[in-house]
């Protein structure tokens, strides 16, 4: 009877310990959890189209975990890791495909890339915020 009690508890030991590694390994450890941050901000666009290439515009790209366009709203969520990308480069990402952000504006050459239901009434130029400092 002690045997299978050893037995039952030493298999068990061993399923869990091999449960916890796998999950680990495929990004579900504490600090992977933890560098995550979610973070909203504007991005124009018109339609279901424009969704499809705003958000693959950061489809596969490392330390993005998601990212969804409100179409109706237009503000872009995107889950991702801090210390493999950052806010600004992912707002660089979606400008370089065409479409302007609140911080960045896409260049001329990428809007006039984009079909035409997708080329939206574009903001102001955006000017640079020079609060605080001094020239």
């Amino acid at each position: 009877m002690k045997k299978n009690i050893l037995k039952i508890t030493l298999v068990s030991a061993i399923t869990l310990t091999s449960i916890g590694t796998h999950a680990v390994n495929i990004g579900f450890g504490t600090e992977t959890i933890l560098n995550n941050e979610t973070k909203t901000f504007k991005v124009y666009g018109n339609c279901g189209m424009c969704e499809k290439t705003i958000e693959g515009s950061l489809k596969g790209v490392k330390g993005i975990e998601k990212a969804d366009w409100n179409k109706v709203t237009k503000m872009m969520e995107v889950t991702f890791n801090e210390k493999e990308i950052s806010l600004s480069e992912i707002k660089k990402k979606i400008a370089s495909v065409g479409y302007d952000t609140d911080k960045y504006r896409a260049t001329e050459k990428a809007y006039s890339k984009l079909p035409a239901c997708c080329q939206y009434d574009r903001p102001e130029e955006m000017k640079e915020d020079h609060t605080g400092h001094k020239h």
